[in-house]
């Protein structure tokens, strides 16, 4: 057997363990950003809900909401355009992230990094939940923008002091596994797994990931 046959299968045996790597991990991190998401939808309703100012809003929301159930796709994204520039407080988040995950259901997957791009970069909206923005945004472009591309979106959220550091440095990797960029997905795994601050499941996912590419 010639050397790149043995290298292209050996390429494709671990390509096939990240895949079922991702697979155990993904979706627990989807998981935790639709949790994060459904706690500031609840944050929401209930400071506001006896409040008469956010009324109308309220009432919009509710109608996306009923047309989304209902699988009117169209009519749910084209009054959440309605409300997109709302300053009404939270609901600004909710309107991205709800629009967002339609346009991702529609296959819309541009669409739906626009939409998250733009809370990312809106003004009066706390930080955190621009990061949060961000980091899904990230998510969700993987399979369709370039490592560099990915490199420059997450690069904010890496740096000490973010709430979202430690899921960022995982998609970093997961990013740069996927480019072929494997001492840089090995770096920042080992700074991950060797990190005092970080959780015990995000060492976990580290250890593992290091394991396919080692």
């Amino acid at each position: 057997m010639s050397e790149e046959f043995i290298r292209e299968v050996d390429e494709d045996l671990r390509h096939s363990q990240l895949t079922n790597v991702w697979k155990k991990y993904g979706p627990y991190l989807m998981a935790f950003l639709v949790g994060t998401v459904l706690f500031v939808a609840g944050n929401v309703t209930l400071k506001n809900y006896n409040e008469s100012q956010y009324a109308k809003v309220a009432d919009q929301y509710s109608i996306v909401e009923q047309s989304v159930a209902a699988n009117d796709m169209d009519t749910a994204l084209k009054n959440l355009e309605a409300l997109s520039d709302t300053d009404v407080n939270g609901y600004q988040i909710l309107v991205a992230f709800k629009a967002a995950e339609i346009e991702l259901e529609k296959g819309n997957v541009e669409n739906a990094i626009a939409a998250l791009d733009k809370l990312a970069n809106a003004n009066g909206v706390e930080k955190i939940y621009r990061d949060l923005a961000s980091l899904k945004a990230a998510m969700m472009a993987l399979d369709i923008e370039s490592y560099d591309d990915i490199k420059t979106r997450l690069a904010p959220l890496t740096i000490e002091g973010n709430a979202w550091k430690y899921l960022a440095k995982e998609l970093l990797a997961m990013s740069a596994l996927a480019a072929g960029n494997g001492e840089e997905a090995k770096s920042l795994l080992t700074q991950l797994e060797q990190d005092l601050e970080a959780p015990q499941d995000v060492k976990n996912r580290a250890k593992d990931f290091k394991s396919v590419i080692e």
